[in-house]
Parts: C-alpha cells; sequence; structure tokens
C-alpha cells in the first residue's frame, strides 16, 4: 500500500487514538474519550503512514486568538508523536514542515504548543513565548470571603452539571481583555468545550460571587492528584505558589501576517519604513527581503526582489527572534542578535501580555 503524509478525514480521526494512548499512557481513559469524542471534531490531524498504517501524527487544534486589535485563529499543535519502531526516521520533523507550511499558506501569523523537551522543537525554529504562572487565593482572602460580609457566597459545582455558558465566557472574557493582548478568545463555544475537558477528570468549577456579582472563577480537576486548573480573580487575591517555567513556545508560519501585527507607540507619529532580512531555512517562503511599513493606519510587510537604494541599511534578522520581541517576550538586546536594535525598532510596539493556559 502507499505510505506518505495525509489529513485524516473525519470518519477516520478517531483512528488516532491508538497512537495517542500508546504514547501518552498518562491520559485518563475518561479523558481521552472526551477528546476523542469532542476536541477532534474541529482538529485537524496529520498523519505520517507506512503501508496504510498511522506509524506518526500532528493534530492542529484551532483556536481564535485575540492578538491587540486582530483576531486570528491560530494552530495549538498536539498530540506530536510517532510509533516506537519508527522512531528517528526524521517523521516529526516532516509533519511539523508540512503542519507550519500549511499555516503559511492559510496566513496563520503563528503556531504554538507546550513541549515535552524545548530541545524538540527549538531546531524548527520554536522558541518560548509564555511563561506558565501558578497563582493561588491566599488564605487571608479565602477567611475573609465567607465571614467579613454576607453579600460574599462561593458556590463551587461539579463540572458535569448544566452551566451557563454566557455567564461564564462573558466574565472570562472580560477579565482577559483588561490584562492581556494575547489570548484565546472565551466564547460558549469555548466555555463549554473547557466544561467538559474538566468533566472528563471530575474537575469542579468555584464561582465566588458579592451581591449577586460574579467577581472569580478558579477550578480544579484529577482523577488522582486534584491540580487548580485555572483561577480568574481581582488583583491582590493571589499570591504565586512557586516559581513561574516556560511553557508555551510558538513558531512564525506566515512572515506577512506576523509582521502585520506590529503597530506604532503611542505618541510616534513618524511612519516606520524598514527592509529586513528575515533568515527561515525551514520556511522559504519566509526567508528573504521584506518591505515592513508601519504607520498611523496599521502595518504592512510584502516580499521584494532587492532593497530599494533610498533604504535603510537592511536589518537582518531570524525568525525565531521576531517572534519572542513582536510577541513581547524579550527585548531585541535580549536575543543575542546579529545586529543591534536600529533606530527604527525603538518606535514600534509589540503586543504586550501572552496568557495561553490552554493545556490540550
Amino acid at each position: 500500500m502507499e505510505s506518505g503524509i495525509r489529513y485524516l478525514k473525519p470518519e477516520e480521526k478517531r483512528q488516532a487514538r491508538v497512537l495517542w494512548e500508546n504514547a501518552f499512557a498518562e491520559d485518563s481513559q475518561s479523558f481521552n474519550d472526551y477528546y476523542f469524542t469532542e476536541k477532534i471534531k474541529s482538529s485537524r490531524i496529520l498523519v505520517k503512514e507506512e503501508d496504510g498504517k498511522i506509524v506518526s501524527m500532528l493534530h492542529r487544534n484551532p483556536y481564535r486568538v485575540r492578538l491587540g486589535k486582530k483576531e486570528q485563529t491560530l494552530d495549538y499543535i498536539v498530540g506530536v508523536a510517532t510509533e516506537e519502531p519508527y522512531r528517528r526516521r526524521g517523521y516529526m520533523g516532516e509533519l511539523l514542515k508540512q503542519a507550519l507550511s500549511d499555516a503559511c499558506s492559510e496566513k496563520k501569523a503563528f503556531c504554538y504548543l507546550m513541549p515535552a523537551d524545548e530541545a524538540i522543537y527549538k531546531p524548527f525554529g520554536f522558541r518560548f513565548v509564555y511563561d506558565q504562572k501558578y497563582p493561588e487565593i491566599t488564605g487571608k482572602v479565602l477567611g475573609e470571603i465567607p465571614e467579613a460580609e454576607e453579600s460574599w457566597k462561593i458556590v463551587s459545582t461539579p463540572a458535569k452539571k448544566e452551566w451557563n455558558y454566557r455567564e461564564l465566557a462573558d466574565f472570562m472574557e472580560a477579565w482577559m481583555e483588561n490584562r492581556y493582548e494575547v489570548y484565546a478568545v472565551r466564547d460558549p463555544e469555548y466555555t463549554k468545550a473547557l466544561v467538559k475537558e474538566l468533566a472528563s477528570e471530575n474537575g469542579v468549577i468555584e464561582r465566588i460571587y458579592r451581591r449577586d456579582r460574579l467577581e472569580g472563577l478558579r477550578a480544579f480537576w484529577g482523577l488522582e492528584e486534584r491540580e487548580q486548573r485555572l483561577l480568574y480573580c481581582p488583583e491582590g487575591w493571589t499570591a504565586e505558589s512557586k516559581p513561574q517555567k516556560p511553557s508555551i513556545m510558538a513558531r512564525i508560519a506566515s512572515l506577512k501576517s506576523f509582521l502585520e501585527l506590529g503597530r506604532l507607540k503611542p505618541g510616534n507619529e513618524e511612519p516606520v519604513e524598514a527592509v529586513i532580512w528575515a533568515e527561515d531555512p525551514l520556511m522559504k517562503e519566509n526567508q528573504g527581503l521584506w518591505l515592513w511599513k508601519l504607520d498611523g493606519s496599521g502595518s504592512r510587510a510584502q516580499r521584494i526582489s532587492e532593497s530599494p537604494a533610498d533604504k535603510e541599511n537592511v536589518f537582518s534578522c531570524d525568525v525565531s527572534q521576531l517572534v519572542q520581541w513582536l510577541l513581547g517576550y524579550k527585548d531585541w538586546n535580549s536575543l543575542s542578535a546579529p545586529q543591534d536594535a536600529p533606530i527604527w525598532m525603538e518606535r514600534i510596539r509589540g503586543l504586550q501580555g501572552i496568557f495561553l493556559d490552554e493545556t490540550v
């Protein structure tokens, strides 16, 4: 039978469960039931086959992501796995390259994932852009909420119960947009999937009300060891239970779409016009010269064949540096860049504040 790379058809997606369970033995049966009943409906599963058998796979799970004033449906890459006898043949790399190329043709700014090991994805241009935080409501706050005022109440409900998804979505979205510029949009569809995910491992959701106004959300899940899955509450309620750690890596897919996320800093009315040599050995769609223009109306990028004579010197950079800089994870001069930050870079505002805490 023929071998090669392709996307599974909707009716074939459940065939990926065997490889999933072999590769991710730590996942519970109930979680796998949830994933292969609900999550795969929207997931695009890219597989490598040998003689008609799935031997390697990659799942492109779509999320609507807020990107400053813009919004895109981006791929959260999960389920990257290869059967033991077929490892170390480069299959994972083939799947990653195909997924990134497809995302580029679909004009997606970037893809992201939660790595089991940074070293696996770094050669493919993925870099950390988000640090996982571990907030907990302090004992002082927990002591005050039920006792200080009768108007406070905590309602704890199993996730498997019926929910007002709109109420949850509206609260979470308002909480997000007041703090971050990059996050998965919280709408009723998102919260419905989240509740089902929590329910797969006996999740419990706590709603904290004051005078019937929702002020905070907290959730726990886990069949054996309970884990805090989320916490959204007012400033001053929490303390970090342990140090933050790098959690989410991102990789530019379409450089044009990615550069167009940039904007001028407030108060900087002078337009920016820069010529960039982008280094991307993995994707020919991105590598080469780009003309990047930013003004009060936004940002535009286009490929050019040669540097215009009246432009400043060409600025050379790697796409892995650009993803950390424009997503606000690192300033340019901390990236071991081949060139110091040019003057025009000081006038550009990247996206400020990322919150990507999805675990699937």
